[in-house]
């Protein structure tokens, strides 16, 4: 009898994940995926960056406590390390296994907020986006209300001119409906931000709800071009 219920609280919890990647997958990765694939670049990675600002008592822990949770719901194992300004503290803790590169961090302001932080990077195409995606979501939502950011990153063999990034940013932005907010036009890169119906949170950006951006400039150290579709908005270096 015990091991049934053993099993069935793990299917259960297997389902729950399963369900709650469906749901990420649905709410947040397909639009993504539907502009990124529009631009035609080849899949090389993708960023994911979640946060929470924690509340009551469990706000006032230990940074270092807090990360090695963090570390153990996520099946992570590294040391801790920590940093003190004159506004902040922090603890965090750096992995890479199996192309995953993972960043937990918990740090706490001089006003007193405290926050935990789950970032994931691969840089196998898009091999476990799914999975790393719902792993994020899934740590931190006993915490609190997440807020999650996805960049999915790729590129296009030959380098381009303006006009050609900007063609590329949109077809992107026409594949998910998306309106313009925000745009930089120049000789090295070309960064438009928006707003698509398919995607249902939003960022502020001046004023103006986005929740979706996409970016192209041609990167010498790959040769060739790099064409970055995030939510709400890029978050890595272009």
């Amino acid at each position: 009898m015990k091991s049934m219920v053993k099993n069935g609280l793990w299917l259960l919890a297997v389902g729950l994940i399963l369900w709650m990647g469906a749901s990420v997958r649905a709410a947040v990765i397909s639009p993504v995926m539907t502009a990124f694939q529009a631009t035609k670049a080849r899949p090389q990675g993708f960023s994911i960056n979640g946060w929470v600002e924690m509340e009551g008592s469990g706000a006032k822990g230990s940074l270092p406590q807090m990360v090695q949770t963090l570390a153990r719901q996520s099946h992570v194992a590294g040391q801790v390390q920590q940093q003190k300004g004159a506004d902040f503290q922090k603890a965090d803790i750096h992995a890479e296994v199996a192309g995953f590169k993972t960043e937990l961090i918990a740090e706490r302001l001089a006003s007193g907020a405290t926050y935990l932080v789950l970032d994931r990077v691969g840089s196998q195409a898009f091999s476990g986006l799914g999975e790393s995606t719902a792993l994020v979501h899934s740590v931190l939502a006993p915490y609190g209300p997440v807020h999650l950011a996805l960049t999915l990153q790729g590129t296009l063999p030959e380098a381009m001119d303006s006009v050609q990034e900007e063609a590329v940013v949109s077809q992107a932005f026409r594949a998910v409906a998306a309106a313009r907010v925000n745009g930089i036009k120049t000789s090295q890169y070309v960064s438009v931000a928006g707003d698509t119906p398919f995607i249902h949170s939003h960022d502020s950006l001046q004023g103006h709800a986005v929740n979706i951006q996409v970016a192209a400039n041609y990167n010498t150290y790959w040769h060739a071009e790099q064409i970055d579709v995030g939510t709400p908005l890029v978050t890595v270096t272009y």
